[in-house]
């Protein structure tokens, strides 16, 4: 992959800033906006319920002082028959009526009903569901109106206030209770509810926004550098097709000139070693162009059943066919037989080349090379495997960047060996890798599919 100029990476970086800009905004807006919300159904609560106490706290008042006036004595007393007790039932049951109330009786010292202006509790009942509210039932027997917190009874909602009804002698006869519907409180909890599901709902289309947005920016970033490496090889590719004809036929005359002046001038020996020198060069430069055309050419290849070990065979055989005057051994090991499949086996001799000679050109004097085949799964697909591995110094560089184009780590060449490699398995949807360490040698390995 080519390298980015230090304005398209900071472009890069932009795009990744202002994406993660806004995943982190959206992210911030929502759980302010969920927050927000909370804070004002709590407040809400809280308003609904002092509006609640105050209403019923007013509508107490006045009733406890007509029933202090109009009818307590009777009550306590017990004289003045049941006409009076029937006239404040009555008023009790009006009360219920016009002002929507969920029920309003009056009780003794021990919670016994003494009346109940809607029957729903019998004269003499003990009303046992009072004692959670003892606390305040006793700050109203000593004389303050009091309420309690809102109740859940037998699937209703209700707030209770206790105000105490006073004689003559400002003693305190008995309890006048209000109690009022706060069902809509129900409602609220709904709202409450809601919003922690709208929020864990909110929060899972963020993950997979972010995930979409990161998605889209590593699409974005391979992109961009396929379509700028697609752009370098369309150029070399341009550049090779023009400079190939006008550098081959200037080295194909340089190269016959050395030939026939080799044969004028045989008997010489000194003369005769410099021109095999002029043969190597323009052999080196014939080779430089061919690898340049390679790389900027997209790879047409010619699939065909083949062996593979075969094809290994033949291309350690045309290694060792050379004159070399380092001493090298080869050695082919095959740990899983593979059965012929599908590859060009032109350009895998190409690859097998390229990664022979390099290992080869690792070597001071003497060492030793030594081809693995065999297979591998990934994700069901079966590919085939070929390592190759030497015992020399290891990789002086970055070995990250070997298959990058131009990169080399020699002083000769023009570090397209390995990147045409790559392209070339690649093309096979296969993959290549290295592994290499100082002074305990190189390691390629590469993978092509068997379909």
């Amino acid at each position: 992959m080519a390298k980015t100029s230090k304005s398209e990476v900071q472009l890069l970086h932009k795009r990744k800033f202002y994406a993660r800009s806004l995943v982190i905004f959206t992210v911030l807006m929502l759980l302010a906006f969920n927050l927000s919300s909370w804070l004002f159904f709590n407040q809400l609560d809280d308003y609904l319920e002092r509006e609640l106490e105050k209403r019923l706290n007013s509508i107490a008042v006045l009733t406890a002082s007509k029933i202090e006036s109009d009818f307590l004595e009777d009550l306590t007393s017990g004289e003045g028959g049941r006409v009076s007790i029937l006239l404040l039932k009555s008023e009790l049951t009006d009360l219920i009526y016009y002002h929507e109330l969920q029920s309003a009786f009056i009780i003794d010292p021990n919670n016994v009903i003494l009346i109940d202006g809607q029957n729903k509790f019998p004269e003499g009942q003990i009303l046992t569901y009072l004692d959670q509210d003892s606390s305040a039932i006793e700050q109203a027997w000593s004389g303050t109106t009091t309420s309690s917190p809102i109740h859940f009874l037998e699937g209703n909602k209700f707030k209770t206030i206790f105000v105490p009804l006073k004689n003559d002698f400002y003693e305190v006869s008995a309890l006048l209770v209000l109690e009022a519907s706060a069902d809509f409180f129900e409602l609220l909890e709904r709202f409450k509810q809601g919003l922690i599901v709208g929020g864990v709902v909110s929060l899972g289309l963020i993950f997979i926004f972010t995930f979409f947005i990161s998605w889209m920016i590593t699409l974005l970033i391979r992109t961009h550098d396929s379509m700028q490496q697609s752009a370098k090889l369309a150029a070399m590719g341009r550049m090779a097709a023009s400079m190939a004809h006008e550098i081959r036929n200037p080295l194909g005359i340089i190269k016959g000139t050395s030939d026939v002046l080799k044969e004028k001038y045989a008997a010489e020996s000194e003369s005769e070693e410099l021109f095999d020198y002029i043969s190597a060069e323009v052999q080196r430069l014939n080779l430089l162009i061919n690898n340049f055309l390679s790389f900027s050419r997209e790879p047409k290849l010619n699939l065909k059943s083949s062996n593979l070990l075969q094809v290994i065979e033949k291309a350690v055989a045309a290694i060792e066919r050379e004159d070399h005057e380092k001493k090298i051994t080869i050695k082919i090991i095959s740990t899983a037989a593979l059965e012929p499949f599908n590859f060009d086996e032109n350009a895998i001799q190409q690859v097998l080349f390229n990664l022979l000679i390099n290992a080869q050109q690792a070597f001071e004097s003497k060492g030793e090379i030594i081809i693995q085949i065999g297979r591998k799964t990934v994700k069901g697909k079966k590919y085939g495997r070929v390592s190759i591995a030497d015992n020399g110094p290891g990789i002086d560089g970055d070995i990250s960047q070997i298959f990058e184009p131009f990169y080399s780590t020699k002083s000769k060449g023009s570090g397209l060996g390995l990147a045409i490699c790559k392209q070339i398995i690649e093309k096979h949807g296969g993959w290549i890798d290295a592994e290499s360490a100082p002074q305990k040698g190189t390691t390629f390995n590469f993978y092509l599919l068997i379909k």
